[in-house]
């Protein structure tokens, strides 16, 4: 198991800012939400960064926001992901899900094409993490073909692709966290993890592991009981580590770091009375 951040958390810093916070604090590395650096510069010079700063790219997510160059067409943007991913040295691109009907549709034939263009490009070096949907923050909230887990993991078995599963949207959505990672397990390549908040009755997503109402200490002890080998990636919102203040940030991540290596370390029965709602924590 190798626990990094998303420099989306820092979307607003340098790469190298991530990188020496990442390399400070003791992650196993970082996942990276490719922005205006990288179109300016490359994946090569990023490459470049990480390896001098000793610090690897284990995974990559697309654009987090629409930045001119960046292709506009599924069947473009997602092999030019996995291809920065693969250049990156990562392991594993995160793919979001698209708002299908059913398997079966032209829509969802586009989809899958895409996908099959994003193995092709990743030459069998980068997994495709399909990213499990927090659909109940949509108005009206109406549900589509993958926003069912079980479905999602089957669409992605069946293109040879993998899971990135999300706490905080699991959370959201009102799903329990063991029940979810049963069903996921089996194509599980990378967590994004963070805790939600509720505030009248709207999901606050992307806070600190520990500091919301998920049970994220006994989902945890469950990966390390069960071997899970592959990535857990904090995914956290700015304002849980401080905008600027590279101190605060260092503690704050120094302290979801711990929040995990913890966890892991805990039986499960333990962890699941430390996590339960009436102890006080996640």
């Amino acid at each position: 198991m190798r626990i990094s951040f998303s420099t989306g958390t820092f979307y607003h810093h340098p790469f190298a800012y991530s990188l020496a916070l990442a390399r400070d604090v003791g992650f196993d590395g970082i996942e990276a939400a490719l922005g205006i650096e990288y179109l300016l510069k490359g994946a090569h010079a990023l490459r470049m960064q990480s390896e001098r700063m000793g610090v690897r790219v284990l995974s990559v997510h697309p654009p987090l926001l629409p930045f001119p160059g960046w292709p506009r067409t599924l069947q473009r943007a997602i092999p030019r992901a996995v291809g920065a991913a693969r250049m990156l040295g990562a392991g594993v691109c995160v793919v979001h899900t698209r708002f299908l009907i059913g398997e079966h549709t032209p829509r969802a034939g586009q989809y899958t094409a895409a996908l099959r263009a994003g193995l092709a490009a990743g030459q069998g070096e980068v997994a495709i993490g399909i990213e499990s949907s927090q659909y109940k923050k949509r108005r009206p909230r109406k549900r589509y073909y993958l926003d069912d887990l079980t479905t999602l993991t089957r669409f992605a078995q069946a293109r040879g692709c993998a899971i990135t599963f999300d706490t905080c949207h699991a959370g959201a959505n009102g799903e329990d966290l063991l029940a979810c990672y049963e069903i996921v397990r089996p194509v599980l390549r990378n967590i994004h993890l963070s805790d939600v908040v509720w505030r009248d009755g709207e999901a606050l997503t992307h806070h600190m592991p520990g500091e919301g109402m998920l049970a994220l200490r006994p989902f945890l002890a469950s990966l390390a009981r069960d071997g899970y080998d592959g990535l857990v990636t904090l995914e956290l919102g700015p304002n849980e580590v401080g905008w600027w203040d590279r101190r605060h940030a260092e503690r704050r991540l120094a302290q979801a770091l711990d929040f995990v290596r913890s966890a892991i370390t805990l039986p499960v029965a333990h962890a699941s009375v430390a996590g339960s709602p009436s102890s006080g924590g996640s």
